[in-house]
């Protein structure tokens, strides 16, 4: 019998600290954040097509490390900052003010933590393509990847 997490297992409330990291390591950054929440996933066309799977947080709860002088900033609105490493050209966070969502925001692209394993996290799908933010489906996150997944 494995030991790894299926599925279906809930996962452990309580607050992580995460470190993650665009593809090069020229950005570096730790998010706390607590998996039992869950997290986001969008189908708009710049989420859709840069993979972006997203974790919420307040800014306190976001600490960039290294790589400040890397960023770049793609922004189609003032409420909204998708930064992306000028090295390797991952967008591992972005950053905003928007009402809807509490003010104040951090998103961290799950893809970017390093090490972390989410296998049944619960991912919640949005439909930004029509600008509707309808909730689409729950489910919980299963990686092609891990063990469990290849037994």
């Amino acid at each position: 019998m494995s030991n790894t997490t299926s599925a279906q297992s809930p996962i452990t409330p309580g607050l992580r600290t995460y470190k993650g990291s665009c593809q090069c390591g020229a950005v570096r950054f730790e998010v706390d954040f607590d998996p039992s929440e869950g997290t986001t996933r969008c189908n708009c066309t710049i989420c859709a097509k840069t993979a972006w799977w997203g974790i919420n947080v307040k800014p306190g709860a976001f600490r960039l490390l290294s790589g400040k002088e890397v960023l770049g900033d793609y922004s189609r609105s003032e409420a909204s900052h998708a930064r992306f490493c000028k090295v390797c050209a991952i967008r591992p966070f972005g950053h905003g003010h928007i009402p809807e969502m509490g003010g104040d925001y951090y998103s961290v692209n799950v893809n970017c933590l390093d090490g972390a394993d989410m296998t049944g996290i619960k991912v919640t799908y949005l439909d930004g393509l029509h600008d509707t933010w309808e909730q689409l489906a729950v489910a919980p996150y299963v990686s092609p990847f891990s063990a469990g997944a290849r037994a």
